[in-house]
């Protein structure tokens, strides 16, 4: 295998998580190497990285590792869904739609809006002592890394306020200044999100904390998945709505975008309640913290 063709395979490998590849990369390097690193293999085996996130081997991690790994992924999937989420308040309720002739989307509106509420309480409650317990985990280590990454959760949010809030005063009203600046804007916030979330993500790996902060914010992780799942549904519901009702109104009459719409928010949904429900499995487990289960 030539060293393109090696290097290929190991960025193909890097969307596996972490234990998976210290398992099965070697050997997956071998397979790839006797049958040729042709395209398809490689978007094959890309493929495959999704479904082992989202339900990878339980032997290859003990309970502690199941409840973090899960968390990770729920809150990745939970913050793409609050995202997203935002951006439909932006584009719908904050452009005044509403018609008595049609209640279904105002009551979607009550819904989203509620369990979007809901779900972000739940998040920070059940997220926060686990944070503080990392954080001071983190200092008296002197793990400097793992401190940076851990504040990184107020540092993105508050730098794109601060970007928004400068661009803010050029452009009054980025939704009606055309659409690249509303795009940039989202762009921006997304990828904010991005690094707070990657920095919680890459602290949950350094420092493998357990006990019951983790437990807890499992459990935590299983309602807020559930709550998102909710708001999700109620701004496809409203989505549909505005595109058959109000097809005049603010554009909504392409399809193809409700569409997109529907499947970014049925994967983000799916990804967050099948891994939020492992997580709570693995709290119930009986195997010993930190040892893998026997015949799991």
């Amino acid at each position: 295998m030539t060293h393109r063709a090696r290097a290929a395979v190991r960025a193909v490998l890097a969307l596996y998580p972490p234990a998976w590849r210290e398992r099965y990369g070697d050997e997956v390097c071998a397979l790839v190497e006797d049958s040729g690193s042709g395209r398809a293999i490689l978007l094959g085996l890309a493929w495959r990285a999704a479904p082992v996130w989202i339900s990878p081997p339980r032997q290859l991690h003990d309970r502690d590792a199941r409840m973090r790994a899960s968390l990770a992924t729920v809150l990745v999937a939970w913050s793409a869904l609050t995202g997203v989420g935002l951006v439909f308040v932006q584009l719908t309720q904050l452009q005044g739609f509403a018609t008595p002739a049609h209640p279904v989307v105002g009551w979607s509106y009550t819904i989203f809006d509620a369990a979007l509420a809901s779900s972000a309480a739940v998040a920070a409650g059940g997220g926060l002592p686990l944070w503080l317990q990392m954080l001071r985990q983190a200092r008296r280590e002197h793990q400097h890394r793992a401190v940076g990454c851990l504040l990184l959760a107020f540092a993105a949010p508050a730098a794109f306020l601060l970007a928004a809030a400068v661009a803010l005063r050029v452009v009054h009203h980025p939704e009606g200044a055309g659409p690249w600046w509303f795009a940039s804007f989202a762009g921006l916030g997304f990828v904010a999100v991005g690094v707070a979330v990657a920095g919680q993500v890459a602290a949950l790996r350094t420092l493998r904390p357990s006990g019951p902060a983790v437990r807890r914010a499992v459990g935590a992780a299983g309602i807020a998945a559930m709550t998102i799942v909710l708001a999700g549904a109620a701004s496809v519901v409203a989505a549909t709505g505005l595109c058959l009702w109000a097809r005049d109104f603010a554009g909504y009459h392409q399809a193809g975008i409700l569409e997109a719409y529907l499947i970014l928010v049925s994967a983000a949904a799916a990804t967050a309640a099948v891994s939020a429900a492992r997580g709570v499995r693995a709290t119930s487990c009986r195997g010993a913290p930190g040892r893998p289960e026997s015949g799991a």
